[in-house]
């Protein structure tokens, strides 16, 4: 037999590769054939440039022939030989998937695989996911097979209608459950805002900040300032400027409202009558007769003369008796600390401080001998229930006590005081309202002073700088310079005058304490 090959070069296009099997496999029919006695050449060559032979067997007749295209030969090609070995299909229906291609006519497959049978094996099995978690890894050949749910916290949140930033006019609300950065966005309630353009902007009103709720602009407002006006309580003066403050009507110039009680002025005020106290509008809330001011000049006058040193008011016009209105000082501190404890209104209180601080609260006596505690003065007079025509003169009276006094070695520290009394301008030292010329009054001298209090009090009212001489609280008892009675023991008390009458004990204005270890007030007076 002959073998008569000829030569086929495959390009890279489409190389086949015949392994040994695959010539194997050629049916037994045709091996038959082979004459084993034939030399069977092949020409070696890579296998990218494998040429393969088109091989043609040859009987005696010349009538069998396998391979090649030579005319009236049959002919031997790589899809048989794929058919052969199972690849069956030429090519799949539309929409499935070729199988495994043949290597000599990749055309030919094994087999035509549905889409999700090919997705599911090759690991492409998840349908759904739970939020927060999407569907990931599609299968390329199906829409609902994929191969994992991967967690998306944004995008969850996102597809939930949250978002990480509200538009202009949006705040943000609710929290995503995923992740908190994104919330749902709803107007901004403006809290605070609740004007509109036109009512922050209302006359007395000035607008404040602005607030945007989902394109609706609110306001706040303050009421205008008015720099410079003021709100009066009974109006505007006449011609005076005007600005609204919110609805308050405010002016430049208040006119001056007053209470009915300033009622007194030049036409209703006259004579030996003079305008005193608090004014309003030109009126005061009092017309008093006032008592005459002593100055240091010796001179006295109804009204107060700032050229002058006023240093007394007048007690009696007839026996020229003055009560000194300054210098008698007192303890400020304990003033204060006094005045802030009291449960009293605060005029009241500093009153009876002053009364209690004052440095002319003294001893009527201050001594310690036991046998003269309470000693009788024998040329001072003792009076019977402290009456007032009882030993009248208060200078001759602390004369006969400061006397007795020195010449028993005991201090009587009421008359002292009194004795050394000394304005603090106007008189110096040998004048004649110096030191030494003031005294304990009387009882008749406080008799009298009690009677004009009113007056005297209205009076000093005028007098600037003046010190508070007259008291109104159940305390305020000023010392006499009499003696009240010798008792069966032969002790002896001193007179009080009660100012406060409502403290009189009995209609009794008067009182009588020890000489030792029993304070009051002093109040110096001096004859003019």
């Amino acid at each position: 037999m002959k073998i008569i090959s000829k030569s086929l070069l495959w390009s890279s296009a489409f190389s086949l590769v015949l392994p040994q099997t695959a010539f194997a496999s050629l049916s037994s029919a045709y091996a038959s054939l082979v004459d084993t006695s034939q030399n069977q050449a092949f020409e070696s060559k890579p296998a990218q440039f494998l040429k393969l032979a088109a091989v043609h067997f040859i009987t005696n007749d010349g009538g069998l022939k396998f391979g090649g295209s030579n005319p009236g030969g049959q002919e031997f090609n790589p899809g048989d030989l794929c058919k052969s070995r199972g690849y069956l299909h030429k090519g799949c229906p539309a929409g499935y998937i070729p199988g495994e291609a043949c290597t000599e006519d990749s055309s030919f497959v094994k087999e035509c695989i549905d889409p999700d049978t090919w997705c599911r094996g090759n690991g492409y099995n998840v349908t759904s996911c739970t939020l927060p978690k999407y569907l990931s890894g599609k299968c390329p050949h199906s829409s609902t097979l994929y191969k994992s749910c991967e967690t998306d916290n944004a995008r969850a949140c996102r597809d939930a209608g949250y978002a990480s930033n509200c538009e202009v006019g949006k705040i943000g609300d609710r929290a995503c459950p995923y992740d908190s950065k994104y919330k749902t966005c709803v107007c901004n309630p403006c809290a605070g805002f609740t004007y509109t353009s036109a009512e922050a902007s209302a006359h007395g009103y000035v607008p404040g900040e602005i607030c945007n709720s989902c394109g609706t602009m609110k306001y706040k407002r303050s009421e205008a300032p008015c720099d410079g006006f003021k709100t009066c309580d009974c109006g505007g003066a006449t011609g005076a400027k005007t600005c609204w403050s919110g609805t308050t009507k405010k002016f430049d110039t208040c006119k001056e409202c007053c209470d009915s009680k300033f009622q007194y002025d030049s036409s209703n005020c006259s004579g030996d009558f003079q305008l005193a106290g608090n004014s309003c509008g030109g009126k005061y809330d009092k017309c008093i007769k006032p008592g005459l001011i002593l100055y240091s000049d010796r001179t006295t006058s109804r009204q107060y003369l700032p050229n002058k040193i006023a240093i007394g008011i007048v007690v009696d016009e007839n026996l020229r008796i003055a009560a000194a209105i300054n210098n008698l000082g007192a303890n400020e501190s304990k003033v204060e600390k006094c005045v802030t404890s009291s449960s009293l209104p605060e005029a009241q209180a500093r009153l009876r401080c002053r009364y209690i601080y004052s440095y002319a609260l003294k001893e009527w006596g201050n001594y310690d001998q036991l046998h003269t505690i309470q000693v009788d003065i024998p040329d001072l007079k003792n009076c019977s229930e402290c009456a007032s025509s009882c030993a009248p003169d208060g200078k001759a009276n602390t004369e006969i006590v400061l006397a007795y006094g020195k010449a028993h070695g005991l201090n009587y520290n009421t008359f002292i005081f009194a004795n050394n009394y000394q304005p603090a301008t106007g008189c110096p030292s040998g004048s004649w309202c110096g030191k030494g010329n003031w005294f304990v009054p009387s009882m008749r001298d406080l008799d009298i002073f009690h009677k004009n209090k009113d007056s005297i009090r209205d009076t000093q009212e005028l007098i600037p700088g003046s010190e508070p001489i007259v008291f109104d609280d159940y305390k305020s008892a000023y010392q006499s310079s009499n003696e009240q009675r010798v008792d069966d023991d032969g002790d002896s008390y001193h007179c009080d005058k009660i100012m406060d009458d409502s403290y009189w004990r009995n209609g009794q204005d008067w009182s009588w304490s020890a000489k030792v270890n029993s304070a009051g007030f002093v109040l110096p007076m001096i004859k003019y």
